[in-house]
């Protein structure tokens, strides 16, 4: 006669009790804890998660556009300032006396240009009466185009020294804080050259909102658009939760892991508030809500077996396994949805059905039809667990809260 085999079936109660119930099955003995939990209703999310650096709303590094000795400097790190406030000036003397040169430049091209228009006249004249010849006509018309180029040169040269001289003085870009000073008055400015990046003056940013620049993996940017709602916690305030919404997505890697590590792409998430100890730089934990479902019902992700399709035997079906009433355990084929790290949404079963999960291979060998036996001695009055109402997500019943 054989000996039936014995699972061990480890039921949740409402009230935290813990039973565990033999399922019968033919076989040699060979105890596996398993466990049910209540199906409930609730709302479940699924979210992408990653880190990265807090930053003003805008940020501006004023970089020296032309060389020379920084002569005053009007603001202090931490000071706030308006867009076209005047920030630095560097000393002027070379810029003011080029900026002389190609005055006189340009005065003196005039005068030559008026020179050559009256030649040009009187020449002219002159060939109509047949005075002249008419290649002294051609001279005087080139000479009169060479001296307007002159002019015009001189203009540009007088363009060029005006502009330097602008640069001389740097005004705010836009309202702010000057959260770096990099320089002192006596240093000298160097301008930036194509392989050397100029002396960064100073920073200015607008911090009236702040904007968390994320790294994330390719396998979490996928989930990731704009607008969608984020969770933000700083290490410097662990204790509070910022909400915040994606603005811009990265379309290309910010870094290549050349085959050997993922690539990471950046999200900017805005915060919708801002708090008065945040600072730029400041290290960030985001996580992104890729996808939301209300009211939906949910079991543990444990609970969900690929067993054969009823209709086809052929395919298989995502199933769970229910304990009815009378202990039977049926095996129920249902449609899954959003997951998180511990539940998954699922249509198919009603809320309040009791769901076994546990291994995967323990499931497998659980069968439509098998049944349990409870073990009065070990349950104290064997009046069984009494699973009692639907609990959202194996929490509190309803009333005492609601899901995630």
């Amino acid at each position: 006669m054989k000996r039936k085999r014995k699972w061990w079936l480890l039921i949740l109660v409402p009230a935290g009790a813990l039973l565990l119930l033999p399922l019968l099955r033919g076989g040699p003995d060979n105890g596996v804890e398993l466990q049910t939990t209540i199906a409930g209703i609730g709302t479940l999310e699924e979210r992408a998660d990653g880190t990265g650096m807090l930053e003003g709303l805008s940020r501006v590094d004023i970089s020296a556009e032309t060389g020379g000795l920084i002569e005053h400097i009007h603001v202090q790190e931490g000071d706030t300032v308006q867009a076209g406030q005047l920030l630095l000036e560097l000393e002027t003397t070379q810029a003011r006396a080029n900026l002389n040169t190609a005055a006189s430049q340009i005065e003196t091209a005039t005068i030559a240009l008026s020179q050559a228009e009256r030649e040009l006249e009187r020449v002219t004249e002159l060939n109509g009466r047949g005075l002249s010849s008419h290649e002294e006509l051609l001279v005087a018309r080139e000479n009169r185009e060479l001296r307007r180029q002159e002019l015009n040169r001189a203009y540009f040269s007088y363009s060029i020294a005006e502009n330097s001289l602008e640069k001389t003085s740097y005004l705010s870009p836009s309202g702010g804080i000057v959260t770096a000073l990099n320089v002192e008055e006596g240093e000298m400015a160097v301008q930036g050259t194509m392989n050397n990046a100029g002396t960064v003056l100073l920073t200015v940013e607008d911090m009236s909102a702040f904007l968390v620049r994320v790294t994330m993996v390719e396998s979490e940017i996928v989930s990731v658009g704009e607008g969608m709602e984020a969770e933000v916690v700083l290490d410097a305030l662990p204790d509070q939760t910022f909400t915040g919404i994606v603005e811009e997505v990265g379309l290309s890697a910010s870094s290549d892991g050349g085959g050997e590590t993922a690539a990471e792409f950046e999200v900017l998430v805005r915060l919708n508030s801002v708090h008065p100890y945040m600072r730029s730089g400041m290290s960030a934990s985001v996580e992104i809500v890729t996808a939301r479902s209300e009211n939906c019902v949910a079991v543990p992700v444990q609970s969900i077996v690929e067993r054969p399709d009823p209709g086809d035997p052929s395919a298989s079906v995502p199933s769970v396994l229910v304990l009815m009433d009378d202990g039977i355990i049926e095996s129920v084929p249902v449609t899954t949805g959003i997951s998180s790290v511990m539940e998954i949404e699922v249509s198919g079963i009603e809320p309040g059905a009791r769901v076994i999960s546990g291994p995967v291979e323990s499931l497998r060998s659980l069968q439509n039809g098998d049944s349990t036996e409870r073990n009065s001695d070990e349950d104290g009055d064997g009046s069984g667990s009494g699973p009692g109402g639907p609990m959202p997500f194996g929490g509190p019943p309803p009333g005492a809260g609601g899901g995630r």
